[in-house]
């Protein structure tokens, strides 16, 4: 069991230190962050200066949304989509040097995966143009 473990390729993994966590990560985020809508699901980023490109990223699903357990999967569901979906980002490493702090936000559920994945897509590419239209001024 643990040779399949460390045998794996990894290539869609979300690592713990991708994770966005502390209290003033998130408070920049939402008081300085730029917000993207698409439909069920919003985005906040924020870019900071760094030595090398990272990513971190939140999940996040208010009380209004219903009881924990519709929270939490909700959540599950849209780390599963970021996950699958996160090779989106991956030519902005080319030639950055830059940290992206963002937050992927449930406003109604209940979402499914299709729901989440297409949206998750939609906002993953948004923020890639964004960004690239920024690095171009």
């Amino acid at each position: 069991m643990s040779e399949d473990r460390n045998n794996r390729t990894g290539g869609n993994q979300l690592p713990r230190r991708n994770i966005l966590r502390g209290k003033d990560s998130f408070d920049n985020l939402f008081k300085d962050g730029i917000r993207i809508a698409a439909g069920h699901i919003d985005l906040r980023y924020l870019t900071k200066e760094a030595d090398k490109f990272s990513v971190r990223v939140a999940f996040i699903a208010g009380r209004k949304l219903g009881n924990a357990v519709t929270r939490n999967r909700c959540k599950r569901l849209l780390r599963e989509a970021y996950r699958l979906q996160q090779h989106i980002l991956d030519p902005l490493s080319t030639n950055r040097s830059e940290e992206i702090e963002m937050a992927l936000i449930v406003k109604n559920a209940p979402i499914t995966l299709q729901i989440a994945m297409v949206e998750v897509h939609k906002l993953l590419t948004s923020l890639q143009k964004r960004l690239n239209q920024a690095t171009l001024l």
